[in-house]
């Protein structure tokens, strides 16, 4: 249905390149009103009587209260902007405006008209029509069509999806116009608890959202209390337990320590210093005994992982990490990470898999080795901005956003890119006790039968040193496969969706070749 006006949104002009200077400018003028005020009623006056120029202490007063009022007022409007920033407010939706006028003014998306005045000619700046308009979780980017800017602004989806890193979700072509629809909550795409599923090395997390833990292994998860870690936690042992086995281990003796009352789970589930300690000695000695067993293998094949011999993977899951760390004194924190490096390090073809969850990454609970081999990180809750950087060192010009939703967060499976990420569901009427105590024991590939001896251990060191460059060049070569991929699914997305809006086909193939 057809209207008699149609609402695009907010107009983009030249000045929205500098929209949050000068909100920034504009929240400090009830401060500088207030200065003014007290020069005024207070240094005019003493001033207007006082002769003595040349006596430089009688300035002190008024430069100081000047440096204070100016100083508190950029606090304030910094403070004020960043904190709309990071709860996805009505300054959030001004920096995208920002973000456009600048992309457009840097890409000389510019209509240039020259002006006569009294002094003569000049040239007047101003940007094609461009429209901006949020819609909740929505954000609608709307350009005019027919100028000398068609071409530039009918191949704009995939930009603007890298620059909001936001989903396209619709393009609509009318006469005229061209507008591009964006999601930029990733809730719709949460998925129910019983939708976790991990097989062949692969779990599914969220809609399009898939860790592939035997390309990219073990796992970081950052949570503060209450943002729905435990149960994010709860959701991966119900799709890994019926994939293989887990070792539990819970030093605060709180959620998981429950664990070691279920039939499934039984002695594999710890809570004391010592028995954590001991339990990554025997998952260091689980990844030898396993590699042993591999090459044991008439079919042995060198680079080929666990699965290949039809193994079962084992997963090692500690929660509240951070804390456990605290209480490790000299020789043990030496001991307990002498086991866990080795494991970040070599342990993706034996199939047996990390995964820490901690409320603070910081260098003394997770050491650079560590935490640069834990390929997926996952955030859950409200996170500090030092916990942000901890978790995604390798982003952090991006603007993280805390929400009050439990189990929201943000989640890089390994390609180096966060996204915003929402932890499975779980009904209220599901009960994680009833479920876990009717468990049946988990599937595991049984290697008691081989021993470590010293010889034994010489051939897996060996063998180490041959897959060491391998595992290395695996994991950069995955990287880069899973980027490529996200990209071809966003182009092939664009596509349809360029399709879906009547784009015609001579466009489509001239962007695809530009592209």
């Amino acid at each position: 249905m057809k209207h008699w006006f149609s609402y695009r949104g907010f107009r983009i002009r030249l000045f929205k390149r500098y929209l949050l200077r000068n909100w920034g400018l504009g929240l400090s003028v009830p401060f500088l009103i207030v200065l003014g005020f007290y020069h005024f009623v207070v240094t005019y006056p003493y001033f207007r009587n006082f002769h003595e120029w040349k006596e430089w202490t009688v300035y002190i007063q008024p430069v100081l209260v000047s440096l204070f009022a100016i100083g508190l007022s950029t606090v304030f409007s910094f403070g004020v902007i960043r904190r709309s920033e990071l709860k996805d407010g009505f300054f959030m939706r001004r920096k995208k405006m920002e973000m456009l006028a600048r992309y457009m003014f840097s890409n000389n998306i510019i209509e240039r008209k020259e002006v006569k005045t009294e002094k003569g000619k000049r040239e007047k700046l101003s940007f094609p029509k461009a429209y901006y308009r949020s819609l909740g979780d929505r954000d609608i980017f709307t350009f005019a069509t027919g100028n000398k800017f068609h071409n530039q602004v009918i191949s704009l989806g995939k930009t603007l999806s890298e620059m909001y890193l936001a989903d396209l979700t619709k393009i609509n072509w009318e006469m005229g116009y061209i507008s591009y629809e964006f999601l930029m909550n990733n809730e719709g795409k949460r998925i129910n608890f019983e939708q976790v599923i991990a097989e062949n090395g692969k779990i599914t997390l969220m809609q399009g959202v898939v860790w592939e833990y035997d390309k990219l292994p073990h796992m970081l998860i950052v949570g503060g209390t209450g943002g729905g870690k435990t149960y994010f936690i709860y959701s991966l042992l119900y799709a890994l337990t019926k994939e293989g086995r887990v070792h539990l281990a819970d030093p605060k003796k709180a959620d998981l320590a429950e664990f070691s009352n279920f039939k499934a789970f039984k002695g594999l589930v710890c809570h004391e210093k010592s028995d954590i300690i001991s339990m990554m000695e025997e998952a260091e000695q689980l990844m030898d005994k396993r590699y042993l067993y591999m090459k044991r293998q008439k079919n042995y094949t060198i680079g080929k992982n666990y699965r290949y011999y039809n193994m079962k993977p084992e997963f090692v899951v500690i929660d509240e990490l951070a804390a456990f760390v605290s209480t490790l004194k000299g020789m043990e924190y030496e001991k307990f990470f002498s086991y866990v490096i080795p494991l970040v390090l070599k342990a993706r073809q034996a199939g047996v898999f990390l995964i820490f969850a901690t409320q603070r990454p910081d260098v003394d609970t997770l050491p650079g080795a560590v935490r640069d081999n834990l390929m997926c990180r996952v955030t859950a809750g409200r996170v500090s901005p030092t916990g942000y950087d901890m978790a995604f060192p390798d982003s952090k010009d991006k603007a993280f956003v805390n929400k009050d939703i439990v189990g929201r967060g943000y989640i890089d499976i390994g390609s180096g890119i966060p996204i915003e990420f929402f932890s499975p569901l779980v009904s209220k009427n599901f009960d994680f006790v009833d479920y876990f105590q009717k468990l049946p024991s988990m599937p595991f590939t049984d290697v008691t039968d081989i021993e470590l001896t010293v010889e034994a251990k010489q051939e897996v060191n060996e063998f180490y040193d041959e897959i060491e460059d391998f595992e290395a060049d695996f994991v950069d070569n995955v990287k880069t496969e899973i980027i490529q991929e996200q990209v071809k699914k966003k182009e092939e997305n664009i596509n349809k969706l360029m399709a879906k809006a009547n784009v015609p086909v001579s466009y489509r193939e001239k962007l695809n070749k530009e592209s």
